[in-house]
């Protein structure tokens, strides 16, 4: 029997994101996403630079994890 692979398996398969797959994933435009996600202390603390003028990438999962966070305790339903 045949798993299928579903796109939170894909997900989870990921490393780390670029900004734009960030922007890609959230629909978020650069600006939206730099001022709700991409400046808080819970997402800024999983970025990372290969040099100090280098892409910004930041860790998948740990990423993924605090955007669902400020979404869900921060944002009105």
């Amino acid at each position: 029997m045949e798993v299928k692979k579903t796109e939170v398996n894909e997900q989870d398969d990921v490393l780390f994101y670029e900004l734009e797959d960030l922007i890609r994933i959230t629909k978020f435009k650069e600006d939206m996403l730099k001022q709700y996600f991409l400046h808080d202390p819970r997402v800024l603390r999983w970025q990372r630079r290969g040099k100090e003028r280098g892409k910004r990438i930041w860790l998948a999962k740990e990423t993924r994890e605090a955007i669902r966070e400020i979404v869900l305790n921060e944002w009105t339903s």
